[in-house]
């Protein structure tokens, strides 16, 4: 089965050997209208509630994951890249926006730590926490509920 890219994210290997969940997508937004449910603390709070952060470089952020996590349910550490309202980079974590169209194009890379259990099962589980994040900021903007709390994970294995 071809996964749209876009959609459900894919994994790829860099070029240091090191493997990074990335997902693309096209939302019908303004970069402002995205960076501000990225960045400011109201908006986070509605479809990222575990993510607090300093919004500057060398800020630090602390992010909870809700749910039963296979990875470590709590991650902290400093904002690698700030550069409003382009790059967001928190440790590992990358959002960056770009104009594209009528709206912004959205890219998403976080950096897969792999453990005994191999490639596979963390990159399906990584993709999968990730897919339902984005669904949520997704349906924020929209103006509906995105908690991801609430989200059903997609089962990557399954596709």
């Amino acid at each position: 089965m071809q996964i749209p890219t876009d959609k459900y994210g894919a994994v790829h290997t860099l070029d240091d050997g090191r493997h990074c969940v990335h997902f693309e997508r096209h939302l019908p937004y303004p970069i402002e209208t995205i960076w501000a449910s990225l960045t400011d603390p109201a908006h986070l709070t509605k479809w990222f509630p575990g993510l607090v952060f300093e919004a500057k470089l060398g800020g630090k952020f602390e992010i909870w994951f809700s749910g039963e996590c296979d990875g470590p349910a709590h991650v902290s550490g400093e904002v690698s890249a700030f550069e409003p309202p382009y790059v967001l980079q928190l440790g590992s974590i990358r959002w960056e926006l770009s104009a594209h169209g009528e709206g912004c194009l959205l890219v998403f890379t976080d950096i897969l730590y792999v453990d005994e259990r191999g490639l596979e099962y963390v990159s399906n589980s990584v993709l999968g926490g990730w897919h339902k994040y984005l669904d949520s900021l997704e349906r924020h903007l929209d103006g509906g509920a995105g908690d991801p709390r609430t989200d059903v994970e997609v089962d990557y294995s399954k596709l």
